[in-house]
């Protein structure tokens, strides 16, 4: 027997699509904040170049006339005042020409490595790393190239701090619309699953046996259109399955009365049988009595024989009569040793002309009550002793035994007939199949032995022995 799985943890349909959603909108805006933020980063280096070139150019043309008239110190005035504007952003200011520094804003002497950075007429942006400080190295011509060049170095850091600040502000925004949208998911996942969860609610206490003793579960079309669509074919859906299952509960109750009657045909021979004996020795005793020479205590003896044989007439269409009137399912303890002794005795008639004997026989701890309704199961076991006595030949024997397992007793009925083919065996209760020539059954008796004990909660169960024969076992819930 296979040991039950660990628990499987289950999530509600509206977290889920809370989750989906969010998670759409986490990658959305986490891609729209890189990308933005590349851009923008670009677009203020470009602008952070433009500046610094316009700067250089500038630096270069006012650069010329001091250079022409080699006046170093308002050459030098010049550098100077360029590192000074643009709020500081400017680091350095170099004027250069044919590798000599003619020019320098550093207090000190100018790096080495800054004036052979670039080869002549090396004009594209550089950015150099010093430490933790990054500067963008810029070269502008002077008339050309004919007097030297302009060195620029532009710091970096204000373009890294209002990078910063802008992925600051483009992260704020992007936990705001994040936020917003979990929000809108949940109520959106909600929204959807609420009449999912009625609809599964409603599915978990639909019980079509209730019938008019329960109210049908219904549920309310809301939501959006598609939900309501939903809702409301979900209404017809459990409307329909009411109407299927009544019909279907129409159609074997009609099958067992079938078949009750067809088994009743069947006892009708066998009791004729058995009313007759009786009546031939009351005739007998009223023919006796028409002469009226017989002594009064004779008299009273053949009154005596009349009333037994009245009797036993009495008992045996009682018996059928029981045996074939409708009546309403009634479950109530019964023994199952009484319900077998019972159709035994019912089919008494049918089974003394030909005669088969019936044993009755019940294991010592099988000695209780079911819980079933007496006529229909006696139905059912009447059905299984017929076809037994089918299949056994005149003389022959039928056992039938009373059992027990784990909360069932069962009562089996064995015969020594042929048996049942293998190859169709699996076909045996299906409805209208029958091994018997045509007009000597219904093919329903299996069938609905099967929905009587299934209605019962019980197992209709066969075995088939290896010498031959077959034991069909009825189980029915122990009282």
């Amino acid at each position: 027997m296979t040991q039950p799985g660990p628990a499987r943890l289950r999530v509600p349909l509206w977290m889920k699509l809370a989750a989906m959603a969010a998670v759409g909108v986490v990658a959305m805006h986490a891609v729209h904040l890189t990308i933005g933020n590349r851009v923008a980063a670009g677009a203020l280096s470009a602008q952070q170049e433009s500046l610094g070139r316009n700067l250089a150019r500038l630096v270069a043309r006012q650069a010329a006339d001091p250079i022409l008239v080699n006046d170093l110190v308002n050459l030098q005035e010049l550098v100077r005042d360029a590192v000074k504007t643009r709020d500081q952003q400017v680091a350095y200011c170099v004027v250069v020409r044919d590798g000599q520094v003619l020019a320098s804003s550093f207090d000190g002497p100018t790096p080495a490595g800054l004036v052979t950075l670039r080869g002549p007429g090396d004009r594209a942006s550089i950015v150099i790393r010093s430490g933790d400080q990054r500067i963008l190295d810029l070269a502008e011509p002077i008339l050309g190239g004919q007097l030297g060049e302009v060195r620029l170095g532009l710091d970096m850091a204000v373009l890294s701090e209002t990078r910063r600040e802008l992925a600051m502000r483009l992260g704020l925004l992007a936990v705001g619309v994040i936020a917003a949208g979990l929000v809108a998911a949940f109520l959106l996942g909600r929204s959807i699953a609420r009449p999912v969860n009625e609809m599964l609610a409603a599915a978990d206490r639909f019980d079509p046996a209730a019938g008019a003793r329960a109210e049908r579960p219904r549920v309310r079309p809301s939501g959006s259109d598609e939900i309501a669509v939903l809702a409301d074919r979900f209404n017809s859906m459990m409307h329909r399955l009411e109407l299927a299952h009544a019909e279907q509960q129409r159609a074997r109750q009609k099958a067992v009365e079938t078949e009750r009657l067809a088994a009743l045909g069947s006892l009708v021979a066998g009791v004729a049988h058995e009313v007759n004996n009786p009546l031939a020795g009351l005739k007998n005793c009223v023919r006796r009595l028409e002469r009226g020479d017989l002594p009064l205590g004779k008299r009273a003896e053949y009154l005596a024989l009349m009333g037994e044989g009245l009797d036993r007439i009495e008992a045996v269409v009682r018996q059928l009569l029981d045996f074939g009137r409708p009546h309403p399912t009634v479950l109530e303890p019964v023994a199952a040793g009484l319900l077998a002794r019972e159709a035994v005795a019912l089919l008494g008639p049918v089974l003394h002309p030909r005669g088969i004997e019936c044993t009755v026989t019940t294991d010592p701890d099988a000695d209780g009550t079911v819980r079933a309704d007496r006529r229909k199961a006696g139905q059912a076991l009447v059905n299984l002793l017929l076809n037994a006595a089918y299949v056994t030949r005149d003389g022959g024997e039928i056992r039938v035994h009373v059992r027990r397992r784990d909360g069932f007793l069962g009562i089996a009925v064995e015969d020594d007939g042929p048996g049942i083919p293998a190859e169709i065996r699996e076909r045996i209760l299906d409805p209208f199949f029958s091994t018997k020539p045509e007009g000597d059954g219904t093919g329903l008796g299996l069938s609905v032995t099967r929905t009587i004990i299934d209605a019962h909660g019980g197992e209709l169960k066969f075995d088939f022995p290896a010498p031959g024969g077959t034991v069909a076992v009825i189980w029915l819930p122990s009282a």
